[in-house]
């Protein structure tokens, strides 16, 4: 990992180093590579099948926001990296900031089915929202999350977030059905 690393915390329960760091052109790719698992599409609500060229529209899919109060805004998309690999595991979005409000939307997802599961989405979410509290001065943290995902909406609830709202039929998944969504927050 040569990217210039931002954010470092350790998992306890292995000793474990895990970074958050600025995310190199080619590590992207190598997320692309990992999104192709068609898992991702139910539990994320688009489609994560991109071409290994197709680095802006990766971006630009991660880069959307679901929150009403959020705007159009240059997103922070970190690389989730562990110290014993050299490409990300996954990554980790702020993004849709509202400065009026010190508000914004984060989306962490670990594509690496290696490492699913395993409790580092819960600590890469705990150390963005450290992050985005402390050094960006938010006050508000929001998530929208398919109702249906029930690992997410728990690993939410676990670092302090809570349900403000359940949209039903709201959201269209690549296929045209509506699902429902729960947005929920996380306050200062």
């Amino acid at each position: 990992m040569k990217a210039e690393i931002i954010l470092e915390e350790e998992y306890k329960a292995t000793g474990t180093k895990l970074f958050l760091a600025s995310i190199e052109h080619n590590h992207i790719q190598h997320l692309i590579k990992l999104a192709q698992d068609l898992s991702l599409i139910d539990l994320l609500g688009w489609n994560t099948v991109f071409e290994i060229n197709e680095v802006e529209k990766f971006i630009a899919a991660i880069s959307s926001y679901a929150l009403p109060y959020c705007r159009k805004s240059q997103p922070l998309i970190l690389g989730v990296y562990l110290e014993t690999e050299d490409f990300p595991i996954g990554y980790v979005v702020l993004k849709g900031f509202n400065m009026d409000l010190l508000a914004a939307e984060v989306g962490v997802v670990i594509l690496d089915p290696r490492y699913r599961k395993k409790g580092y989405g819960r600590l890469v979410l705990r150390r963005i929202v450290r992050y985005a509290f402390d050094e960006l001065q938010l006050k508000k943290i929001g998530s929208s999350i398919l109702l249906s995902n029930k690992t997410s909406i728990n690993m939410c609830k676990k670092v302090g977030f809570v349900v403000t709202e359940i949209l039903y039929k709201s959201w269209q998944m690549p296929k045209g059905d509506l699902v429902d969504m729960v947005l929920m927050e996380l306050t200062r």
